[in-house]
């Protein structure tokens, strides 16, 4: 027996949907894509920075092994406020020195003059710009000053933005790591630091997360906190 099909059903299913359900599916569409856009926005500001915190911990790390390895002193060059264009103005950059002859052990100050370029005839082996995170990170602390916001064995260490670095020109600092896996912090003025331990500090340009980084001179490590603004 042959089927028959209803002709009304039939010619409902021709007609196709109806001008309601498709403004209906428009704004289902239209929502979903609203919380998409806001939830990589996001998405986009917690990658940024927590790109640029593991960033600077793993060239820190490479550093020190490094000149364990290779028998010299690697030193990391933190610019604060520097740009692509200048060293100052931006917001922010760090670098990797090789000093094979240890001539900046002798004269620190020296290496706050070379360009932010990497450079293998004056021994730049990397260099980092923090605008190029999605221009979303910034060198900077939420809550300066504060002594409780370390674990151990940083507990009681004060939160800055970068406690080594100076200069009214431009702000600048340096870690070196030497071969025997210790490191020491040189100012802006590229004098070298008594106090062991230091403290650097990136945040979201928000305004609202700060990464905070403690490194010990003596066992040459960084330990980083991940912390919001109270």
């Amino acid at each position: 027996m042959r089927n028959h099909v209803n002709p009304a059903k039939r010619e409902a299913r021709e007609r196709g949907y109806t001008l309601l359900e498709v403004m209906i599916t428009l704004a289902i569409i239209a929502i979903l894509a609203g919380l998409s856009v806001t939830g990589y926005a996001a998405l986009g500001r917690r990658g940024a920075l927590q790109n640029a915190s593991f960033d600077l911990q793993g060239v820190m790390s490479t550093a020190r092994t490094r000149a364990v390895s290779r028998g010299y002193p690697v030193w990391v060059v933190l610019f604060p406020s520097a740009s692509r264009k200048a060293k100052t103005g931006g917001l922010g950059a760090f670098m990797v020195v090789e000093d094979v002859n240890g001539s900046f052990i002798r004269s620190p100050a020296d290496r706050f003059d070379l360009e932010l370029v990497v450079d293998e005839l004056e021994r730049v082996s990397q260099v980092y710009f923090l605008e190029d995170y999605s221009k979303k990170v910034r060198f900077e602390a939420l809550t300066p000053g504060r002594t409780d916001m370390f674990g151990a064995p940083f507990s009681g260490m004060a939160v800055r933005t970068c406690s080594f670095c100076s200069g009214s020109d431009f702000p600048r600092g340096a870690v070196v790591f030497f071969p025997d896996g210790g490191a020491r912090f040189v100012d802006g003025q590229g004098t070298f630091l008594t106090s062991p331990n230091q403290s650097v500090a990136f945040s979201s340009l928000e305004g609202r997360k700060q990464h905070l980084f403690a490194i010990s001179g003596p066992a040459g490590y960084m330990a980083s906190f991940t912390v919001d603004k109270p």
